[in-house]
């Protein structure tokens, strides 16, 4: 069941903690940023478990096991997604309608596994592809906010993001591709799971060349901060 409970409930708390320990820093986006911190981290919690009891399968299709614990994580990444839609809208940033899209998109595409249970497993993985990079993202996020920069760190994401997004997401695709293809006589499924899977597939084509579009802007940065001590 998608809630706002838990969203809502981290985000005040974060909001009253940055009140009493950053309150010369713009406490609403520390508050946001640490919410989107738990979502990561959680997402990352309940899931890898699920994976690891599968040996680590990059896809796995026409199998319903576990499916209510994929269902609840599932949920609540809607839920974090659905809060962050309306956070950012009040938020002050540069690129919030590009965030909004991604994170209406993804919402479509993960909802998609809870029609087709047979998919639940694959959604779950991506949700884990997407968002193990996000806390490390998030300690970034926080340090841009205190005017802190950690070089060193955002090296370490951007390789981490790379390969997560780029060789973890692109292997996932095109396993997934290829079991659907020869493991279904497409006249005897579903249409639940027609739109499940194709849904599935879109959504890793649109999100992988927005994933290495951010990470050239990143790497550009990075160079350019480099760039910069040495001249």
């Amino acid at each position: 069941m998608i809630s706002l409970n838990e969203p809502s409930i981290a985000f005040t708390f974060f909001l009253l903690f940055s009140s009493i320990f950053y309150s010369d820093y713009d406490r609403l986006k520390i508050a946001n940023i640490s919410t989107r911190f738990i979502h990561g981290l959680g997402c990352i919690y309940y899931t890898l478990p699920l994976i690891r009891k599968n040996n680590y399968q990059i896809s796995m299709i026409g199998t319903t096991e576990d499916y209510e614990e994929y269902k609840f994580i599932i949920n609540r990444s809607i839920s974090y997604f659905l809060w962050d839609t309306f956070a950012l809208l009040i938020e002050e940033e540069k690129e919030k309608m590009v965030f909004i899209a991604h994170h209406l998109l993804t919402i479509v595409g993960i909802y998609s596994g809870i029609v087709c249970p047979e998919n639940t497993y694959n959604i779950a993985l991506g949700l884990l592809i997407g968002e193990i990079t996000n806390p490390l993202h998030q300690i970034m996020d926080i340090s841009k906010v205190i005017r802190y920069r950690n070089i060193k760190l955002e090296t370490f994401y951007l390789m981490s993001f790379v390969l997560a997004r780029g060789g973890c997401g692109i292997y996932a695709l095109m396993t997934l591709i290829n079991n659907i293809y020869n493991t279904y006589n497409y006249s005897l499924v579903s249409n639940e799971c027609t739109y499940s899977y194709t849904i599935n597939i879109i959504v890793y084509i649109l999100i992988i060349p927005l994933s290495f579009n951010w990470s050239h802007r990143k790497y550009r940065s990075i160079n350019k901060y480099y760039a910069n001590r040495t001249s």
